[in-house]
């Protein structure tokens, strides 16, 4: 994985959620991948942070 490929909204809102940080850490490529394409598409702040909870709680 490309390390620019990560949106800037993402990679901020995913440092400030510990628990988002550490799953995203352990999830395979593909998976990885799946959410950095969720993340591309977010158009608020709020969605992204939403994205990165549910990535927190597992419900994604």
């Amino acid at each position: 994985m490309d390390f620019y490929q990560v949106p800037i909204g993402f990679g901020l809102a995913l440092s400030a959620n510990t628990a988002a940080m550490n799953r995203y850490a352990h999830l395979s490529e593909t998976q990885k991948q799946d959410i950095l394409n969720k993340a591309h598409n977010v158009r608020s702040e709020e969605e992204m942070y939403t994205l990165v909870a549910t990535l927190a709680n597992g419900t994604m």
